[in-house]
């Protein structure tokens, strides 16, 4: 991994810098915007000097934000920031849905509006393309399709703007921009991955940035592997972010439990003959919703509200609760008309009963008689809208009540104002938790409206929210120590796995799972190892061999592991120093500090060992509790070949529901 770099000096008081920041004042406080000012300019202060020529290593970072918390804006503010400071092309490649695609162009506009800012049809035409690109800076926004990439590049080598100093943002880097063949283990590379490689090598003068709130597919690539990032900005979100802690902290209380079974029953795959009824969880969370945006209606009337539901990728699924949420706007509709009839009773002590609920996080809401009165003036007009491949809905609110239904199309990369309700339910057998914490929209700047805001889902997806939610918090820790990205390994609690498994070569991921051992194949016994032996004879002198074994703490055994050399002859994988200590820091902050360490003093063994075999005999493992980190070494003699007495570490990590991921090179 590359060293920190130098950082250039930027300048921030020039047009466009000046421009998009005076336009985000607008919209966001003046805190916020500093904080995205800075991040910015951290990024185009990492990235290649514009005007020094090709840089002596590729230049590559990563914008690691969190969901939703307005890495766009970062993106158009260090565009600005890059071209005010020498760079003279800027490419953006977002997603491929058509509608993200749209959603992207149109803020790069806005923000950049003394930049000429090309989308995806404007190289159609090569030669007003060429005849563009002679007047610097501008920007590019592109879709990542393989086709419309490679019909860009075509039209950049067709012009000949090899020239050009370049800064690529990829948003979203780690969805379609990897190798989706990499698990194969041949020399096969997906379009995609191919042509982003190929713009990162046609322009000599180039920095590639990769976007995301989901980097565990970058990270776990090979430390030597051209998309793992070199530099790492951290975005924190600004003042009114509603993220992880709120929804799954220890004192969160915005989650409503969802049968998992109510969740199958709304997958007409699984059925012959699809219930018509809208199950219990559904109903209610489509009652708060109603209750909770009309609250808000009637201090704000001039602002519209959204519900979401998620739960499958099947387009006949979501036409079906399409049918369903039709059936529940209609009969509601009916039944607050019959207010003598008994099913109008029911339905106000019902609204009576989640208004109740919702008093409990919000205290300031209005009657609820004036809230039924404007229900029945409103519910008339609720937009219920499939969202998915085969539809040409967009995400927009243009009624009071904004319902939206879909799949795929309603997770990464989308914002939906004002979302209020979320009912989720995708339960794969084995989540990627990268993939599931991009279905977290209901993260977000929603602050303002956090007390009316509820999750509705089955008690087992919450758990996996919850562990992913610890996971990128102990992962993002890491990144702020090491901003570098000499790092190795992620935090994945079972029954999670990390990413997508084609991204990934399996010849060069590791995992240390819990209740496992790792060792060095054999130690180092040059004669140069003799000081290491005695200095940790003084530093474990205290230690009785004739105990079991005695409590100490991570930091100790990260000391004494320290000065343990592993036998190059031998090689090393698992047992990497850097990968073992970054792992041991990873257990103190997740699970504190203690650990345990058994001595064992004058053995013979001169044969090597597998690195996960170790040289424990005789049952003494089960002499030491399994519920900290545990370091068995032994002080080994010399041989009949002279060589020096040395010790021979081997670790053992706690129990638990985890795995530690990382990769190594080959």
């Amino acid at each position: 991994m590359a060293e920190e770099q130098h950082h250039r000096h930027i300048i921030i008081d020039k047009p466009h810098t000046t421009e998009v920041v005076s336009i985000l004042k607008t919209e966001l406080s003046n805190e916020s915007v500093q904080s995205i000012l800075e991040k910015a300019v951290s990024v185009v202060e990492r990235a290649v000097d514009p005007i020094a020529g090709p840089p002596a290593q590729p230049s590559d970072g990563l914008l690691y934000g969190l969901i939703q918390s307005g890495k766009t804006s970062i993106i158009t503010v260090a565009t600005a920031v890059a071209v005010d400071n020498g760079f003279q092309c800027v490419i953006i490649l977002t997603s491929d849905i058509d509608l993200l695609f749209k959603q992207t162009l149109e803020r790069v506009r806005k923000a950049l509006s003394g930049l000429t800012v090309l989308g995806k049809n404007d190289w159609r035409d090569t030669t007003r393309f060429a005849r563009q690109l002679r007047t610097t800076p501008f920007v590019v926004v592109c879709s990542k399709n393989g086709r419309v990439l490679h019909s860009l590049l075509e039209a950049f080598r067709t012009a000949g703007a090899k020239g050009l100093s370049t800064l690529i943002i990829d948003d979203e880097a780690d969805q379609a921009s990897l190798n989706t063949f990499t698990s194969r283990g041949n020399s096969q590379i997906s379009r995609i991955n191919e042509v982003i490689t190929d713009f990162r090598t046609y322009f000599p003068v180039n920095t590639y940035l990769q976007v995301t709130a989901t980097p565990q597919a970058l990270f776990l690539q090979r430390p030597d592997h051209s998309y793992r990032p070199s530099f790492t900005v951290l975005s924190e979100p600004g003042t009114g972010y509603v993220g992880g802690d709120a929804f799954f902290g220890a004192d969160a209380a915005l989650i409503e439990d969802v049968d998992l079974d109510e969740v199958d029953l709304l997958r007409t795959t699984h059925q012959p003959a699809p219930t018509a009824t809208v199950p219990p969880g559904l109903r209610r969370a489509l009652y708060i919703f109603l209750i909770a945006a009309t609250s808000r209606i009637i201090k704000h009337f001039d602002r519209y509200y959204a519900f979401l539901c998620h739960v499958s990728v099947s387009n006949r699924d979501h036409q079906h609760i399409v049918a369903l949420i039709d059936r529940f706007k209609e009969d509601t509709i009916n039944t607050l008309k019959k207010e003598t009839s008994p099913q109008h009773a029911k339905l106000i002590k019902d609204f009576q009963e989640v208004y109740d609920d919702l008093l409990e996080t919000e205290s300031d809401l209005p009657s609820i008689d004036d809230i039924v009165e404007r229900i029945k003036f409103y519910i008339g007009g609720a937009n219920i809208r499939l969202v998915n491949a085969t539809s040409d809905e967009e995400i927009k609110l243009d009624a009071a009540y904004n319902i939206f239904v879909g799949g795929n199309k309603l997770g990464r990369g989308v914002t939906i104002k004002n979302l209020l309700v979320s009912y989720y339910g995708r339960n794969p057998r084995r989540p990627n938790a990268d993939t599931v914490l991009q279905h977290a929209r209901m993260y977000g700047y929603r602050q303002r409206d956090i007390g009316i805001t509820r999750l509705f889902l089955p008690t087992r997806l919450a758990d996996h929210f919850r562990l992913i939610h610890q996971m990128e918090s102990a992962l993002r820790d890491l990144v702020q120590k090491y901003p570098t990205g000499n790092f190795e390994g992620l935090y994945i609690s079972s029954p999670l796995q990390a990413t997508r498994r084609n991204v990934l070569d399996p010849n060069s991921i590791g995992l240390y799972v819990a209740g496992g051992y790792c060792n060095p194949a054999y130690p180092l016994r040059t004669p140069d190892m003799q000081k290491n032996t005695e200095w940790l004879d003084a530093r474990l002198a205290e230690f009785d061999e004739q105990a079991d074994y005695k409590e100490t703490t991570i930091d100790f055994t990260i000391e004494i592991i320290q000065k343990c050399h592993h036998d190059p002859q031998h090689g090393a994988e698992m047992w990497d120093k850097k990968t073992i200590l970054a792992a041991l820091e990873k257990l103190k902050m997740l699970f504190g500090n203690r650990a345990y360490v058994r001595i064992r003093r004058g053995r013979n063994l001169n044969q090597p060992r597998r690195e996960t075999q170790g040289f424990l005999t005789g049952g003494e493992e089960a002499l030491v509790p399994k519920d900290a980190p545990t370091l068995f070494i032994y002080r080994l003699n010399r041989n009949e070949r002279g060589n020096v007495e040395v010790w021979w570490p081997q670790l053992r990590f706690p129990e638990g529901n985890y795995v530690l991921a990382f990769s190594f090179n080959r």
